[in-house]
């Protein structure tokens, strides 16, 4: 099955950037997918914590280790901003990675890793039919995974950076997405690294 990791919302790109760690994205070895609409929210103000960051990231790696795949909820993003310089961003981000997730899933054999930030975005209505073959993890999932695998040494550690520059909502989200289950080890565990 070819699969792909498709990051939902800017949360782990700013969390990421933040604590230093965005290369960890691409330690699956899985292409990894970031839809425009994404890419916008977090480069839309350049002087926002991270957006520099991830910016100059996306900038070196495209198209070579991501994608930032064009969606037609980008298009009319700017088309109603166009009108109303005031239109925000809300939810639109996950629309579009529920738009390239549809597209993608129209091929056959094919499954991803959706990455978000915030548990909340698992009561979003793309979430709730999902395939077998989708994936669905939180930024903390995805690290304690990848330490699950030793592909990285201390997802904790890279948790902990992010939380001394953004607050403690990256912990709660944390703790919030795994109390009482082990989520961490259910992507990791569907999802083989390329050689």
């Amino acid at each position: 099955m070819n699969l792909s990791l498709i990051v939902t919302d800017s949360g782990p790109l700013i969390t990421l950037a933040v604590a230093g760690s965005l290369d960890v994205l691409f330690l699956t070895k899985l292409p990894v997918i970031v839809p425009d609409m994404v890419r916008h929210e977090v480069i839309q103000d350049l002087s926002k914590l991270g957006a520099t960051l991830v910016a100059e990231w996306i900038r070196h790696n495209d198209p070579h280790r991501l994608t930032v795949s064009p969606t037609e909820v980008y298009e009319e993003f700017m088309l109603l901003k166009s009108i109303n310089p005031a239109t925000k961003t809300k939810n639109r981000g996950e629309q579009a990675a529920a738009e390239v997730l549809g597209r993608a899933l129209e091929g056959e054999d094919f499954g991803a890793v959706l990455l978000f930030e915030d548990s909340a975005v698992r009561k979003t209505n793309f979430l709730t039919r999902l395939p077998d073959c989708v994936v669905v993890t939180s930024t903390s999932e995805f690290l304690f995974g990848l330490e699950s695998r030793s592909l990285i040494p201390d997802a904790q550690s890279i948790l902990d950076r992010a939380v001394d520059v953004r607050g403690n909502e990256i912990l709660v989200r944390h703790l919030a997405g795994t109390a009482g289950s082990e989520p961490e080890a259910d992507w990791a565990s569907r999802v083989r690294p390329r050689p």
